[in-house]
């Protein structure tokens, strides 16, 4: 499943470029976007993968985040057991500064953060995923990913995914501006 359309991202790249003052060509812009595109896809599948196979064993989600460095590996983060009476939000938070850490000292470009919660599908709340997603260069998007456990058939379904804009969390202040080709 691609997560954001390559002519979103070029747009949000060129807008990057324009906010930023720097001059960028189109095939650049075009190469920084398959590049976002396949960094955040790989997030969204792995977790993706996770979620399934957490919902699957005890039909529900604990929080957890996902990286993918500068090598392009990705990168698991769980709160550690010795922190599993913490509080949901606190939980939250761990793994928040977990990916931030990350972006500061392991040259993580891209993170995730998967939360099940009760999200907005067509008019109600129902169970779900929330992800927040985030890349270096800026891009920030909250999705609301509805799915519908069948018991009886024992088969997990997930709906179409809503996606918002968000602030930027992981990486505050660390966002890369886009480079100016001599």
């Amino acid at each position: 499943m691609k997560f954001i359309s390559t002519v979103f991202l070029v747009a949000f790249l060129f807008a990057s470029a324009q906010t930023n003052a720097a001059e960028v060509s189109k095939e650049e812009l075009k190469q920084q976007a398959i590049k976002i595109q396949q960094q955040v896809d790989e997030l969204v599948d792995r977790g993706g993968k996770y979620v399934y196979l957490q919902l699957a064993q005890k039909n529900s989600v604990s929080p957890f985040a996902v990286a993918v460095d500068e090598a392009g590996t990705t990168i698991m983060l769980e709160v550690p057991k010795t922190e599993e009476k913490a509080s949901f939000s606190d939980k939250i938070l761990a793994l928040r500064e977990m990916i931030h850490l990350g972006a500061q000292n392991a040259n993580f470009v891209a993170g995730a953060l998967f939360v099940q919660a009760e999200v907005p599908f067509m008019g109600k709340d129902v169970d779900g995923v929330a992800i927040e997603m985030e890349h270096k260069l800026g891009l920030s998007v909250l999705r609301f990913s509805p799915y519908v456990v069948n018991q009886e058939e024992k088969e997990i379904k997930f709906k179409a995914p809503v996606d918002k804009e968000k602030p930027v969390v992981f990486f505050k202040g660390l966002e890369e501006t886009l480079k100016v080709k001599s």
